[in-house]
């Protein structure tokens, strides 16, 4: 059996539109990355609510979290579960080596006007808006926050 198409050419215009766009988007990553061009970001609302938190690793493979304040037990995260706060974590804490800190340091976890909850590393200036990575993803950080509607 032969191959239907094996005699016939491959439209340049489809080519020449692909190079032709890869081409503008190169270019226009490369003006913005020379000239510092950034695109506006929407203002991060108030803080209703937050908590400073701390995440520590138990013996058993589980992490503990507490409010720094209080140095109360929040909740335990057990090994292997959790997934999204971990890998959150993860990349914290991969972040956090260039500045040589480790998750011993505490995070900001905060309810926004606007209902989404954020977590914020002081030590790298990181602001992670956790709405970004869906409902079911920041709810597992909004159960970290205080049980009452008001602001620490």
């Amino acid at each position: 059996m032969s191959d239907p198409f094996e005699e016939r050419a491959f439209p340049k215009g489809v080519l020449i539109a692909v190079a032709a766009l890869l081409s503008f988007t190169i270019i226009m990553i490369a003006i913005a990355r020379m000239t510092g061009v950034m695109l506006p970001q929407a203002p991060v609302t108030a803080a209703l609510e937050s908590r400073d938190i701390v995440f520590v690793d138990q013996e058993d493979g589980s992490t503990a979290v507490k409010d720094v304040s209080t140095g109360e037990l929040i909740q335990v995260l057990p090994p292997g579960g959790e997934g999204f706060i971990r890998g959150v974590l993860r990349s914290m804490e991969r972040q956090r080596r260039g500045y040589d800190a480790t998750l011993a340091e505490p995070f900001r976890l905060a309810r926004r006007e606007s209902g989404d909850v954020t977590l914020e590393d002081p030590v790298t200036g990181i602001l992670l808006d956790l709405r970004a990575y869906g409902e079911t993803n920041q709810a597992s950080f909004a159960e970290l926050l205080p049980a009452g509607s008001g602001s620490d």
